[in-house]
């Protein structure tokens, strides 16, 4: 008696489980497109690009002013060996120090970029956190670690309304998602 209950327990727990399991809702969303298209990402970005000129633009300017001018020394016929050799050496000096310069500026506005598109990510996450609990989901993955799902799926586009962003439904990214119109450059891609 004792063992038919418990098959009858164990049974009744495999059908719970497998109801509940595909009871799951599961979607992909494409944050990066969604970020791209928000009104606020153009202007994000433009501060980002007056930021890196007024930054550490000047820097290299600089420097690539000083390789110019070292390296028509060098090439002036009427320049002395020795005045040569010693801007060879400073040239050398200067290039190594604007690759050094060019890797530093590279990750300062990495990181500027990561501070200033900081809220506009929170803000898709939040709306995509938002739609999926009222609609459901389980799960929600990233489009670009999706090879193939049904369009239905894809919460980019009813995300992208419940921000406020223009949709243009004509225009399909690799995921078949209807892309944002308004805004649709993605912020720089980080390196």
């Amino acid at each position: 008696m004792k063992r038919i209950k418990f098959l009858a327990l164990a049974l009744g727990m495999v059908v719970i489980g497998a109801t509940t399991a595909s009871a799951q809702k599961i979607g992909y969303v494409d944050i990066q497109g969604l970020v791209g298209a928000l009104p606020e990402a153009q202007a994000t970005q433009q501060k980002l690009e007056k930021w890196a000129q007024d930054s550490v633009g000047g820097e290299y300017s600089r420097l690539s002013d000083e390789i110019k001018e070292k390296d028509s020394l060098i090439k002036d016929p009427k320049t002395s060996p020795s005045i040569k050799k010693m801007a060879e050496e400073k040239l050398g000096q200067l290039q190594m120090q604007a690759a050094n310069w060019q890797q530093y500026a590279q990750q300062m506005i990495q990181g500027k970029q990561a501070e200033l598109f900081q809220p506009l990510f929170k803000k898709v996450t939040d709306a995509v956190r938002a739609y999926a609990k009222e609609k459901g989901y389980t799960y929600v993955l990233h489009d670009e670690v999706i090879f193939e799902a049904p369009q239905a799926d894809n919460l980019s586009l009813p995300v992208a309304q419940k921000l406020g962003i223009n949709v243009n439904q004509q225009q399909a990214p690799a995921t078949g998602g209807a892309a944002p119109a308004a805004g649709g450059t993605k912020p720089a891609p980080k390196k």
